[in-house]
């Protein structure tokens, strides 16, 4: 079962969830707490009712499922949306619509302070996208820094190859 079904799986569980002291930015009410099972040491902050997404600083990257790509290190950029505008349901900024350098078409929310990524209900599908998309780009970093959007385990590697050859 892929992690986007076992999300599903657990948000249609109401006694798995606890309520948080975060709120909803769109509908205003109580996030859920909700674990992504016994392997994971993600805790998502659930929306009963719209099923928007709150996640942390570094929670992203631990859901985009790819051990390539980190698209919390990848570029974003401010965007036109048509999200009203929003509080941060951690630290009350207002939440940024952004979209990911080269992926226009996917828009998020993101928190220009703590740095976490509110997603409406469907956007973590279009992340995991831009993360799949990332991975494929296997261009060879010109200098010798970390090239945005990859994940440390990747450029370790590549570390490792190029020290090799």
């Amino acid at each position: 079962m892929g992690w986007i079904q076992a999300l599903d799986k657990l948000l249609s569980k109401d006694d798995s969830a606890g309520e948080t002291k975060l709120r909803c930015p769109r509908c205003s009410l109580k996030l859920h707490e909700v674990g992504m099972g016994a392997t994971s040491k993600v805790m998502l902050d659930v929306c009963p009712k719209c099923q928007g997404l709150w996640l942390d600083n570094g929670e992203l990257d631990q859901l985009d499922k790819s051990i390539w790509a980190n698209v919390e290190d990848h570029p974003f950029h401010l965007t036109e949306s048509d999200h009203k505008q929003a509080d941060c349901p951690k630290c009350e900024s207002i939440l940024d619509p952004v979209s990911p350098a080269d992926f226009c078409d996917v828009i998020v929310d993101r928190c220009p302070t703590c740095e976490g990524f509110w997603l409406d209900h469907g956007e973590l599908e279009r992340i995991h996208d831009v993360a799949t998309a990332i991975d494929l780009k296997a261009s060879v970093p010109s200098d010798d820094q970390k090239p945005a959007g990859w994940s440390a385990l990747r450029w370790k590697i590549y570390l490792l190859k190029k020290e090799r050859d």
